[in-house]
Order: C-alpha cells, then structure tokens, then sequence
C-alpha cells in the first residue's frame, strides 16, 4: 500500500508544473509536486505574461498575490529603428480587455508564487528536492511510483493522474516513450543586463529594428533592463569571451543611443523547437516545455503553458468522479482540442523563429515599413495589440 496517496502527481516545480499545482489545488483536487533542485531557476528567461494570461491568473485567485510579490505592469512595447525613429507604441492599455497591461517579475520568482498559492490549500504537498522518482507499475486504478528524498528518505506515492512538466530534456517524457520532433534555429538567443537602464513611466519594452535583427530593452521587476538581440552560433564562442565593455560597444553600435550603457552577459540560449506528437497517453499528460519547447523570441512559452492549463483544468471530471478512466477520457479530448486550438499559434511561433534566422538589412527596411503601417492604420494595429495581448491567437 501507498505511503502518499494523491489524485495528481505533477513531476516538475518549474513555471509548467506549479502554474498545473496551483490551478488544480485552488480547485480542490488532491496535488503532490514534484523538484528535484533547489536552486533558483534562471533569472534572464522569460519574464512577462500576457494580459490574456492575466486575466486567467484572476480567475485562478492569485493574480493579486503576484503583486503583493512584486510583479509590476506593463503597457506594452515601443518600435523604432536602429537610429530611435520611432515606428509603433503597441500599448494595449485601452483594448477593452479585463486585464489591459502586462505582468513582468523576474523568471526565478514566478514559480515561487504559484507555489505559495497552492500551499493554502491543505489538499496539496511538495516535496522538494527530490533525489528520484521511479514509475512503479500503473495497473487499473492508479500509478505508483518511488520517491527519493535527497535526505535518503523512500517513500511510494500512488496517483490517478500523471502531469509531466520537467522541461525540454522530459527525462520522464522518454521514459514513458513520448515521441517529439524537433528543430534547431541558426542563431542563439543573447542576453545581457543593464542595472543603470531606466523605463519610461509605463515600463514599456523598446524595440529596435537593425540591420543583425532586433535588439530590445526589456525593463526588470528589480530594477534595469534585460537586453535581448540574436548572434549566430558561430559567434557563440567569442561573445562568451567578451568584456562588459565589448558587450557596451557591440550594442552601441547597433543602437547608437545606448553607447553609453554599461551592461554585462546574463546568458546565451541556442533555442530548438520541441513539438510531442501526443500530448497524452492514457492517465498522463505533457505540458510546457515537455509538450512544446518554442522559440523564445515572442516570450510565448509561458504565457502558451498557462493557457494549455487552464484549458485542461475546465475539463478534469469532478473529485466525485476522478479516476484513472475518467482523466485518461478526458485527457484524449484536451489533446484534440489545444493541439488544434494552439497549431497556428506554433506554426506561427516557428516562423518567426525562422525569420530571426534569415533577418538582414532587406527584413529590417520591411519591418519598418510594417510597424509604420501599423501605428497608422487604426484596424490592422488593434489586431496586432490583441494578438500580442494573448487573443485572437487561438
């Protein structure tokens, strides 16, 4: 017999699997999160959610604990060129929306926040860090599986319900032989920060159109910016060996507004997309980047997970009803539908990533004239500020 009997075991404490932990517990189901690190996650990832994706934080009652944690709003994104022309303010601050702003926080705080939501509900543990878990068996009823606690602590957990939320590599998504294709993009994703960079009033992002591709200033929940812009891979190797001051001259040079910054590397990330060609198989299920890493140019990985959750959790049989029988049902039907619901949003996800591959000066004198476009024909930019809101999309 089961030590730790629970309805769903989430494998994975990172924004997927406490972001699945806190809808699911909020809601009354028994929850048991799984993570193996201690560490903080990595504070240059991604940082904003989608005013769509505020909107569900509402309905799951923990929006308002993200800004009593710090989490700040944004109106939304300037364009410009190379030289600070401007192009496009893409604010959604008067879209008629219920949450008309986005919500940024350091990457490393997000999940935190989850977490401390779903500890409010006595129907749910974590245990953190864990050493291992080891599937068991799954027989008619439930999983079972062996948890190992860093401390050598063994215990075995039984399960009605199985989510897989442990990233790109999904260790436990091979395990339980989940197929995925993939792609990998020429050019790595560049990060640096700036703690001397000061936002406009409204937080906004500052985008600007160069001749390398886009290079954005992305104000911090703390203070600073995080600067964003592609390098090839070849170019990978020498950019770790440069200075704070390189990295100052190499933007100066694309942006010559910011030749007087100083900043410093946070990290480069040579991004794939990883696409499982199930979502589920009988009682268990994939979600974020396990299901679907995407390129992170758009910042769409967590905002696209979260919408994926709360789409499963309208689904779920009620507690009366929840077995092994009833989730493998329903698991089939979530699958049929997000994986249509989302098809466009991830065909468009990779070519944009594909364009960052190909962006030269040709891409840059077009985008230009699009974003001019855009702040000037009123329809075609309220579409484009609903799109980067999280709507329309699906």
């Amino acid at each position: 017999m089961a030590e730790i009997n629970t309805e769903v075991l989430i494998i994975g404490g990172g924004v997927a699997g406490s972001a699945a932990a806190c809808a699911l517990s909020k809601k009354g189901y028994e929850v048991l999160l799984l993570e193996k690190s201690e560490k903080p996650q990595d504070t240059a990832r991604g940082d904003h959610l989608q005013p769509a994706v505020c909107e569900i934080l509402g309905k799951w009652n923990v929006l308002d604990q993200f800004f009593k944690s710090g989490a700040k709003k944004r109106a939304g994104s300037l364009w410009f060129d190379e030289d600070a022309n401007f192009l496009m303010d893409a604010n959604v601050s008067e879209l008629n929306i219920p949450e008309p702003y986005f919500m940024f926080m350091n990457h490393e705080d997000i999940s935190g926040v989850f977490v401390s939501a779903a500890e409010e509900n006595q129907n749910f543990s974590f245990m953190c860090p864990i050493v291992s878990c080891t599937h068991i068996e799954t027989n008619d009823e439930e999983s079972l599986f062996e948890i190992k606690s860093k401390d050598g602590l063994i215990k075995t957990a039984s399960t009605k319900m199985i989510i897989i939320a442990d990233g790109v590599a999904s260790n436990m998504g091979k395990y339980f032989k989940f197929e995925r294709t993939s792609f990998r993009y020429e050019r790595a994703l560049a990060v640096l920060f700036s703690d001397d960079y000061e936002a406009d009033k409204f937080n906004n992002l500052r985008t600007y159109l160069t001749d390398r591709g886009i290079v954005t200033m992305i104000p911090r929940a703390k203070g600073g910016c995080k600067i964003g812009l592609t390098i090839d891979r070849k170019e990978i190797k020498s950019w770790k060996k440069m200075s704070s001051e390189d990295y100052q001259k190499f933007i100066g040079e694309l942006v010559p507004i910011y030749k007087d910054l100083k900043m410093y590397s946070a990290g480069i990330y040579p991004p794939s997309m990883i696409i499982a060609e199930n979502w589920s198989k009988e009682n268990i299920v994939l979600i974020g980047d396990a299901c679907h890493g995407l390129h992170p140019g758009r910042s769409q990985g967590m905002n696209t997970t979260i919408k994926c959750v709360d789409h499963l959790l309208g689904l779920l049989p009620s507690k009366k009803s929840f077995g092994k029988d009833t989730v493998s049902n329903t698991l089939v039907q979530y699958q049929n539908e997000m994986k249509s619901n989302i098809s466009e949003l991830l065909q468009a996800n990779h070519s944009m990533g594909i364009s960052m591959d190909n962006f030269d000066h040709n891409s840059k004198i077009d985008e230009i004239e699009k974003f001019k476009l855009l702040e000037k024909n009123k329809e075609a930019g309220h579409t484009y500020r609903m799109k980067s809101a999280g709507y329309g999309v699906f």
